[in-house]
């Protein structure tokens, strides 16, 4: 457990309490609060939008675990201890060989036991996270041949799909307004 020790308290804590319930081993466990440690043992960058997240590190033999504190919603008195648990019932599925993931966030097998075990109802399983915020559109493209619009939030090359479905050049987008 003193792998645990360099978490805030509050996830320690509850790490403590579902590796205990769910009966799970902590010697062969990463757990961090940190996206850029996570993504460092992953090698590779994961999305802002998540809460949380487990994977199993096969070169290392070890089960890594992200809570991402600035996506869970802290005045909900439950989100906290959902994130946790539901990241650890999928450390526990992937000891006990089921390697199927979400079927539908929130609405699937392991929402219903994550209700079970932290004691939450069913929506509070479905809304622990905050709402994404998504980035402005910044840009008005316009198709030569029909005239269409598009919005897109960043600079690039694309074609009209309407008038071609593959990339075409004469039917190539472009920047008729700058927003904001």
């Amino acid at each position: 457990m003193d792998r645990l020790n360099h978490l805030p308290e509050p996830v320690r804590s509850l790490a403590i309490t579902y590796l205990d319930r769910l009966q799970l081993p902590s010697d062969h466990l990463l757990i961090t609060v940190d996206k850029r440690e996570f993504e460092s043992w992953l090698g590779r960058r994961v999305s802002s939008s998540i809460g949380g997240a487990y994977i199993f590190l096969r070169k290392r033999n070890r089960h890594a675990v992200l809570i991402n504190l600035p996506r869970i919603d802290l005045d909900q008195p439950k989100a906290l201890e959902i994130v946790v648990c539901e990241e650890l019932v999928h450390m526990r599925d992937w000891i006990d060989g089921d390697r199927r993931g979400h079927a539908k966030h929130g609405h699937d097998r392991i929402a219903w036991r994550v209700a079970e075990l932290t004691g939450a109802s069913i929506e509070e399983v479905r809304s622990p996270l905050l709402p994404v915020k998504r980035r402005p559109f910044k840009y008005v493209y316009g198709c030569p041949g029909c005239g269409r619009t598009v919005r897109r939030r960043r600079k690039g090359r694309w074609s009209c799909g309407a008038c071609s479905p593959r990339y075409d050049p004469r039917y190539e987008l472009r920047i008729v307004e700058e927003l904001g």
